[in-house]
């Protein structure tokens, strides 16, 4: 009976993974072994023995968080890294000084289709049957190929090894009166398991307030018509966004995993998402389907391979009243890929080769005669884990790539060292990165609007590079009062430098056809210097808390726009407590911040920096019943005014939501 509940438990965990390995929280539930992370390697690794600082963010953590989508999610979590609005309200992303499209997004490791303004489609990454998130900051191209310049981001499915969960909740936030609503379901039987969810958002539009009141506003204007000294600030508004479009959207998710034979197992996966944005005037309509298939054989503990197909597909139409289309089509990004991955263990020394091969496929109404282009990704890779001695362990990974539209080439490496004293784990890195332009940045032929200014694509751009240095320190230790053991702690401190050239940005590009145009080009001379750093504490009687800051800054060439302004000095915080009161009751509390500082000089808009509070409730109640409360923004914060990279907020609101495990009752 031992021995089939151990072979049920290792079952789950070689399931988990496969899909991108188990959370950190259900891991020390169940069998009390430090955190598994994949994504800095490639392989599982336990946290401690990552050859790069990994941010993990677990169950728990997502759970407490009140958060709806990634988004959210980083927001809370992550210092130095901030989300703003692009022009129609697209989603914009800076993260140590580098933009959306220098930061790849993954999903259980593969790749998204789409983007707008430099950034993919966010709200498609909500966070039903997540398991938890790793970040990976710095260059990771070496293993994950073009886009990992400045950093990467791994979202991984939640694998469940109960018979059967199901679980129904609905969630409403005050701010833009939002309803979240979503299920999920799995069941685990014979060789089967199952995953689905469904989640639906909907949020109406938001009228901000207006920088200076219509009192003062009346005021300046009557000093102005009596020949008074007055404030010309006053008599414009100086905000970029007046008003928060209202969306809905809908995300449905399955993955299908069968144990077919003791040696393979697969997974079939697919996903659609749906969202509309309101406007005045008309409607965006955004689409995403993706589906994929993976295998694993498994020789013995030593030898494996992974082979998987993933198509992903986004779609972008704008709609009028009347139900018609503006243009014949608006925008259509297709991904094809195909992964090998071979894995080799001899000894404590591990070895992995890999090779991709990707499509992708653009159509829209900014090329040229409604053009479509396309082009062709080849690319292969060898990484060696080279554990020398129980202390000492070198990580080196080399990469090359191949595109067809830009005949571009792109080698790329990584070397990692980790030295574990009695005290303390040290780290050093070295990685390269590199961003191949895109096909928008290639051929766009764009009138902006029909205002007479043109966005013109440039096919001679040379990929984006970058270098990244890295060392860092790593304290934990578990604290004992009289031989008992009362809590533990963690510090991590990391000082890195970017050097990024080749960074493919607009310049005036004169007079094209009687209009002004922009021209994507390459400029070189950025450097980004920064310091992380990260202190975390948990006692046993249910109290914690975590500190995380981030210090930036740039050399060179301006990495900011009015949509991207990174910030000198940012911080996050969370204080938690956690205690069953009874059978029935048991609280789970959070009281958790974000401080930005100032952005650096040079920012297009000036703007000061913030401080934002959130106080999280989470009771659990009898059997599966969860009621989550939250309020947000507790001390009423208020931006003078509404810039692209200002906190959306207008002020304190609050959300009420009810989660019911429904095999729990």
């Amino acid at each position: 009976m031992k021995s089939r509940f151990a072979h049920s438990i290792l079952a789950g965990m070689v399931l988990s993974m496969l899909a991108g390995g188990i959370s950190a929280q259900a891991i020390r539930d169940s069998i009390d072994l430090e955190p598994v992370v994949i994504t800095a390697s490639h392989s599982p690794k336990a946290l401690k023995d990552a050859p790069v600082v990994t941010r993990l963010i677990t169950l728990h953590d997502i759970k407490i968080a009140d958060a709806t989508n990634i988004q959210d999610m980083l927001t809370q979590e992550i210092p130095g890294l901030e989300f703003g609005l692009a022009m129609s309200q697209e989603t914009s992303l800076n993260m140590s000084g580098f933009g959306g499209n220098a930061v790849l997004f993954l999903v259980d490791g593969e790749r998204m289709a789409g983007e707008t303004m430099d950034n993919v489609d966010y709200n498609r990454l909500n966070l039903d049957n997540v398991g938890r998130i790793e970040i990976v900051k710095g260059a990771s191209s070496a293993l994950y190929g073009s886009n990992a310049v400045g950093g990467v981001v791994n979202i991984i499915s939640r694998e469940n090894i109960e018979p059967w969960t199901a679980n129904v909740n609905s969630r409403f936030n005050s701010f833009g009166n939002e309803w979240r609503h979503g299920a999920t379901f799995s069941f685990n039987k014979a060789k089967w398991n199952s995953q689905t969810s469904f989640q639906h958002t909907k949020i109406d539009p938001v009228d901000l307030p207006k920088a200076h009141s219509a009192e003062e506003v009346a005021m300046e204007l009557m000093k102005k018509a009596q020949g008074l000294p007055y404030d010309e600030s006053v008599l414009k508004d100086e905000s970029d966004i007046s008003r928060l479009y209202g969306q809905k959207t809908y995300n449905v998710k399955e993955r299908l995993t069968w144990r077919a034979t003791e040696q393979l197992t697969l997974i079939g996966r697919g996903n659609y998402f749906f969202r509309t944005s309101e406007r005045d005037t008309h409607d965006y309509h955004f689409n995403g389907y993706s589906a994929g298939l993976k295998g694993r054989y498994t020789w013995n503990k030593d030898r494996h391979l992974d082979l998987s197909y993933a198509f992903d597909q986004y779609d972008k139409a704008n709609f009028l009243p009347d139900g018609s289309r503006t243009h014949d089509h608006d925008y259509s990004n297709q991904q094809h890929v195909l992964h090998a991955l071979y894995s080799h263990s001899f000894g404590k020394n591990h070895l992995i080769l890999g090779a991709d091969y990707m499509h992708d496929y653009l159509t829209t109404y900014q090329f040229v005669d409604n053009a479509n282009h396309a082009q062709d990704n080849v690319d292969g890779y060898a990484q060696f884990d080279w554990n020398i001695t129980n202390q000492l362990n070198i990580v080196g990974s080399v990469r090359y790539d191949y595109f067809s539209a830009s005949a571009q080439k792109a080698l790329t490496e990584r070397l990692a060292v980790v030295y574990k004293f009695p005290w303390m784990t040290f780290r050093a890195n070295y990685a390269s990165g590199f961003r191949a332009p895109s096909l928008k940045e290639m051929y766009m032929h764009f009138d902006m609007g029909n205002m007479g200014y043109m966005i013109l694509g440039n096919p001679d751009l040379k990929p984006e590079k970058s270098h990244n240095f890295n060392v860092a320190i790593e304290r934990t230790n578990r604290i004992r009062n009289s031989g008992v053991l009362n809590g533990r702690y963690n510090f991590t401190l990391m000082g890195y430098c970017n050097i990024f050239d080749k960074r493919i940005t607009t310049i005036d590009g004169g007079l094209y056809e009687g209009m002004e145009s922009a021209l994507y080009w390459n400029e070189d001379g950025i450097k980004v210097w920064g310091v992380d750093m990260s202190l975390g504490h948990i006692w046993d009687c249910g109290v914690s808390f975590r500190l995380n800051y981030s210090w930036m800054h740039e050399t060179g060439n301006v990495i900011y726009s009015q949509f991207s302004q990174p910030r000198s000095h940012s911080f996050t915080w969370r204080v938690g407590y956690d205690h069953r009161f009874s059978r029935y009751y048991a609280l789970d509390a959070a009281l958790s911040g974000r401080s930005q500082g100032k952005p650096q000089s040079g920012s297009t808009n000036v703007d000061q920096g913030y401080t934002i509070w959130k106080l999280m409730l989470q009771h659990h109640i009898w059997k599966g019943i969860n009621l989550n409360t939250a309020v947000d923004n507790i001390f009423n914060y208020k931006p003078k005014a509404y810039y692209y990279c200002s906190p959306l907020t207008s002020g304190t609101s609050f959300s009420i939501g009810l989660s019911i495990d429904v095999d729990k009752l």
